[in-house]
């Protein structure tokens, strides 16, 4: 019994060697060939000989799919799988598929051109079509046209949408850029030009006024060297705390403190779970109120100490850059506790309570400028030790007397006020808090007036 064919099959020319393809109804037909054009006949297929016994059937496990052989002779037996142990029934053995040959595969083939044969590219090019653009009438989508379709329809694959095909418009010829012969042009012999005009400079007094006038006076303010006074923390300490943005900074700050204030007053005034959402509401006021007073502090204290009027660079409206400038703060009271601390622990039998507050006050008042300037100095809250600075303390003894005297006056001034104000109503003891940060930033006003003074009068040491 023989196999049935392949719907196409290869037949080689016997004069020039072309392999072509001829479908199944062509065999035993003559045919010629389309390249030499010689007539032949198609040879048929001969039977297909029976597989021997002895080739193998390949199969696959029905449960673990792996591929196995047996024997012709084995059909219809059953194979065990040594991956999973599955039994499986050997198949007997399938006929081969035809190959799927595709239809251009069928007829006339490529070829090459020989050698002499081959056309040059300016033939091949005056053969293809002309194509010449045309635009979808409906959304403007690119289509091409032969010259045959002119006055027909063509439909845009986008819009569907038909266009009438028109004649293409006609090239316009180039002009050469080169100017024809006579047409030059000519050059006026008898024409005289004119006297140049020399340009009128003013005087440089004036340029000078103007250019004064268009510096900004605040640039012009800051560029200036500051002068330093003869005692620098008691001349000048008020004109950069009445001036912007330092005082609306003020104004913000207590109007924050006095809203926690007030929640406090309430929180005080219930003693109930109500009270809870108030609490809440203050704590978060009083951190966020902390880290601005921090950072305006630092600011005010840091353009104090290059000798500024003004505060140019105030802290930004972004909350999280506040909140670096707390540590300088925090760390520098907490540690300027532990001299006081711990003289009041060896004197705690021979002093009283309040010698002992008073003590502590005296000694965190002397101790808090030094390690905070020295964390400034060496930019970092966790090194509040500097050479520079706790070396100023034998190097400026009187400054560094008059700053704790100072300090002391406006502490004890402030303790007063607000001794004063606590004997008062409730709604009048809420001036505590714009006093608190008014004398706050005087604090650090002086403590960078005092910076500023230690720092020249040291460089003037050196120099001399």
């Amino acid at each position: 019994m023989s196999m049935p064919l392949s719907p196409t099959r290869l037949f080689v020319c016997t004069a020039c060697g072309a392999v072509l393809p001829v479908g199944p109804e062509l065999l035993g037909q003559k045919c010629r060939c389309g390249r030499c054009g010689k007539v032949s006949v198609v040879a048929e297929d001969s039977p297909r000989r029976p597989a021997a016994s002895n080739e193998p059937i390949g199969f696959n496990c029905r449960v673990c799919d792996t591929r196995l052989a047996a024997a012709a002779k084995d059909v219809g037996r059953r194979a065990k799988c040594p991956d999973c142990g599955a039994i499986t029934a050997v198949p007997s053995p399938q006929n081969p598929r035809p190959k799927n040959v595709p239809k251009a595969m069928h007829g006339q083939q490529y070829g090459l051109w020989g050698v002499d044969d081959a056309p040059s590219p300016a033939e091949l090019a005056a053969k293809q079509p002309k194509f010449f653009p045309v635009y979808c009438r409906n959304c403007d989508t690119l289509m091409h046209a032969l010259t045959k379709q002119i006055g027909k329809r063509l439909t845009c694959p986008d819009c569907g949408a038909k266009t009438v095909v028109k004649e293409p418009l006609k090239p316009k010829p180039k002009k050469s850029a080169l100017v024809p012969d006579g047409q030059e042009y000519q050059l006026d012999a008898k024409h005289v030009p004119p006297k140049r005009l020399m340009p009128q400079f003013p005087p440089a007094q004036a340029v000078a006024r103007e250019a004064e006038a268009s510096v900004d006076p605040i640039r012009q303010e800051r560029a200036e060297r500051p002068k330093l006074p003869r005692i620098p923390i008691i001349q000048g300490v008020m004109p950069m705390l009445l001036r912007m943005p330092v005082v609306t900074w003020f104004f913000w700050l207590s109007a924050v403190g006095l809203i926690v204030g007030g929640f406090m007053l309430v929180v005080l005034s219930l003693h109930s779970i109500a009270a809870i959402p108030f609490f809440i509401a203050a704590g978060s006021g009083a951190v966020m109120g902390l880290c601005a007073m921090s950072a305006i502090c630092l600011a005010v204290l840091t353009e104090s100490s290059e000798g500024n009027n003004r505060l140019y660079n105030p802290p930004g409206a972004v909350f999280l850059d506040w909140m670096g400038d707390v540590f300088y703060l925090v760390i520098s009271a907490a540690l300027a506790m532990a001299p006081g601390w711990l003289l009041c622990q060896a004197l705690r039998q021979e002093l009283t309570i309040e010698y002992r507050a008073i003590l502590m006050l005296v000694g965190w008042l002397f101790t808090f400028p030094l390690l905070l300037l020295s964390c400034l100095e060496n930019g970092s809250p966790l090194e509040p030790f500097s050479h520079r600075v706790f070396g100023s303390v034998a190097k400026r003894p009187g400054h560094w007397l008059l700053l704790v005297v100072e300090t002391v006056v406006l502490v004890g001034g402030t303790l007063a006020t607000l001794g004063g104000l606590l004997s008062t109503s409730p709604a009048v003891a809420l001036l505590i808090i714009p006093l608190c940060i008014a004398s706050t930033l005087l604090y650090f006003r002086i403590l960078g007036r005092f910076a500023w003074w230690l720092t020249e009068s040291t460089a003037q040491a050196k120099n001399e």
